[in-house]
C-alpha cells in the first residue's frame, strides 16, 4: 500500500503539528491531524460531487446530535475542498466484535443506542443505505457515532430511483440492496442492515452466509427467518428479517420496541 503524506502548504496553512499517515480512498483521503493541541479528521476531496455535497448537508442539519461528527470547517485548498471535522476517538465496531459475542444486553443497547441516532434522520425522511460495523464507531464512554453518510439519500430525491447502480456493502445489505429493488429503498432498508449488524456481533457470523453467492440463495427464499441462539437477539433479528421492506416495522418507535434491553 502506498503511504499517502500531505503537502508542506496544507499542513502550514493549517498550523497542523503532528499527522497520522493515511492511505487513499477513491476521491477522498483522511489524516487524522493535530491543531493546537486537538485532534481531527482532516479529509482531502479530490472532486466536491453530490456524495460530498450530500454528507455535508446531513451532518450540518443533524448538528447538535452527538451521535454524528461535527464539521468544523469547510475550505477550498488549491483544487481540493478541504473538510476538518471533529475526531471520534475509540474503535469502530468491526474491531469491537469479540467483545460483544455472546453478551445480548451489550448488542441490543449498542443497537439501540445508533437506531436513537439515527431516528431524527429517518424522521426527516433520509436513509443511509451503507450501515455496517466500520461505520460505527465507538466513543471512549461506549456511545455510538454513525459515520460515513456519503451514500445517505432523502427518499424523496429522484436519483433514488433512477438508473444506475446503487451503492451498497454486500455482507450487510439488505434483499432490495442486493437484488437492485431502488423503488424499495427506505428506512427500513437501515432496519434490515442492523438487524444484520447485531446477529454478526452477537454470533461473529453473518446470517445469510459468507459470500455474495450464498447471500443471493438465501434472499430467494422469502422466509429469512434465523436462530442466532439467544431469545431477544431472535425476536429483534426476525422482526426485520423481512424479504418484503413492506413486512418491516412501519413506524420507528415499533422498531424500536423491537430491541429487549
Amino acid at each position: 500500500m502506498t503511504s499517502i503524506e500531505p503537502s508542506k502548504a496544507l499542513l502550514k496553512h493549517f498550523d497542523i503539528s503532528d499527522y497520522e499517515r493515511a492511505s487513499p480512498g477513491g476521491q477522498k483521503t483522511v489524516f487524522i491531524v493535530t491543531i493546537a493541541n486537538q485532534k481531527y479528521a482532516l479529509k482531502i476531496i479530490k472532486v466536491a460531487d453530490e456524495r460530498f455535497e450530500r454528507e455535508v448537508k446531513i451532518c450540518k442539519q443533524f448538528d447538535g446530535n452527538k451521535g454524528i461528527p461535527v464539521i468544523k470547517k469547510i475550505e477550498k485548498f488549491g483544487k481540493d475542498t478541504i473538510i476538518l471535522e471533529e475526531y471520534i476517538e475509540g474503535n469502530d465496531l468491526s474491531e469491537l466484535v469479540s467483545d460483544y459475542v455472546g453478551n445480548a444486553p451489550k448488542v441490543c443497547k449498542v443497537i439501540y443506542a445508533a437506531s436513537n441516532i439515527l431516528k431524527p434522520v429517518w424522521n426527516a425522511n433520509y436513509v443511509h443505505r451503507d450501515l455496517k460495523p466500520p461505520n460505527i464507531r465507538i466513543r471512549a464512554n461506549g456511545q455510538p457515532v454513525i459515520l460515513d453518510f456519503g451514500i445517505a439519500r432523502a427518499l424523496d430525491d429522484e436519483s433514488i430511483t433512477g438508473t444506475g447502480i446503487q451503492p451498497y456493502t454486500w455482507p450487510f445489505a439488505s434483499p432490495e440492496q442486493f437484488d437492485g429493488h431502488k423503488k424499495l429503498i427506505s428506512y427500513r432498508t437501515d432496519f434490515f442492515c442492523l438487524g444484520i449488524i447485531a446477529y454478526h456481533l452477537y454470533t461473529d457470523s453473518l446470517p445469510f452466509g459468507k459470500t455474495r453467492d450464498e447471500i443471493d440463495r438465501s434472499f430467494q427464499d422469502n422466509r429469512l427467518i434465523v436462530d442466532s441462539g439467544n431469545e431477544s437477539i431472535n425476536i429483534f433479528c426476525n422482526g426485520v428479517f423481512k424479504h418484503n421492506p413492506s413486512e418491516r416495522p412501519r413506524k420507528i418507535e415499533s422498531f424500536l420496541n423491537l430491541i429487549k434491553l
